[in-house]
């Protein structure tokens, strides 16, 4: 990893991460690569504000959708301080000259709603070295909040996570879910087991209907703990054949919003399966929604059900 992983502490109004960099730049030009949209661009997204306090942000992930954020500037103070809030969050610049040509970076975002508090680490540790990258020449776009993560965005999040569940331990119920297994069924026997409704009715749901492609919306019954009756509703978000299918999953009349993605690896006769269910915090306190009652569900579906049907047991 290229720079050391940033602090993450619990304030009352919410999570806080600070970060400390170096740059090998004088202080004015770190100063215009994060106040400059054109900049910002780069190596952040796409932004549009002017640089005065009290002007409104408009922020825009790289997602399909552009998806659209909002912020406000706070602060301007050049070339040395700069705040703004992002929703409702805060992030503050401190900058200081440390030698010729050396700027030193302070960096804090805060007020981070619990469960944003292990990714938004790393992602903001990712951001700022493409912030360093971008200071060095580089003029590519980083696709800020494009759709799915990197192996480098993975490794990061786990770090994170790792130093800061112990600390915090209430938040591991907004780490995702994730279960692998080992079939002893070829890659296409596994994929039309968990992509043909005919096939998937042996181990899964009896769905209604279910079809691989994108946007399609599937729904279907289940049971709580006590007898209570939830009805799931997904949709289908990707689909890679024989590698990867991936949708949302939520419940009627319930809050919250999760993500199901199945990752299919052929290995000669044998499958390796990898069940990731993210967004599990987002659902009421309950029981039923407990990320221990994912974990038995999906260890019965994806361990027994699963592997009984494609071996043929």
């Amino acid at each position: 990893m290229s720079q050391q992983l940033g602090q993450v502490s619990k304030e009352a109004d919410g999570f806080k991460v600070a970060f400390e960099r170096v740059f090998q730049h004088p202080i004015e030009q770190v100063w215009d690569a994060i106040t400059n949209p054109e900049k910002l661009k780069i190596w952040f997204t796409d932004m549009e504000f002017e640089l005065v306090p009290g002007s409104k942000m408009g922020i825009w992930f790289r997602d399909e959708a552009h998806t659209e954020s909002y912020g406000q500037i706070l602060v301007v103070d050049p070339p040395h301080r700069f705040e703004f809030s992002w929703e409702h969050e805060l992030a503050v610049w401190e900058l200081s000259s440390i030698g010729e040509n050396q700027t030193k970076l302070l960096f804090t975002y805060s007020r981070l709603d619990a469960q944003y508090a292990t990714n938004a680490p790393a992602g903001f540790h990712m951001l700022l070295d493409q912030l360093a990258t971008v200071l060095a020449g580089r003029t590519e776009p980083y696709p800020f909040g494009s759709e799915g993560s990197t192996p480098e965005q993975l490794q990061l999040q786990a770090q994170y996570s790792a130093i800061i569940l112990p600390f915090f331990p209430e938040l591991d119920k907004y780490q995702p879910l994730v279960i692998e297994r080992t079939f002893n069924a070829p890659v296409e026997r596994v994929w039309q087991a968990i992509t043909d409704r005919e096939q998937m009715k042996e181990w899964y749901f009896d769905l209604s209907a279910f079809q691989a492609e994108v946007g399609f919306e599937f729904q279907f019954p289940g049971q709580g703990q006590k007898g209570e009756q939830y009805l799931h509703n997904c949709k289908i978000l990707e689909v890679v054949p024989l590698q990867k299918l991936q949708y949302s999953w939520a419940y009627e009349g319930h809050q919250g919003m999760s993500y199901v993605s199945f990752e299919l690896a052929g290995e000669g006769q044998q499958t390796r399966l990898k069940l990731t269910h993210r967004g599990l915090g987002s659902f009421p306190d309950s029981p039923d929604f407990a990320k221990t009652s994912f974990q038995a569900g999906w260890s019965e579906l994806i361990g027994v059900s699963l592997k009984g049907f494609v071996e043929g047991v």
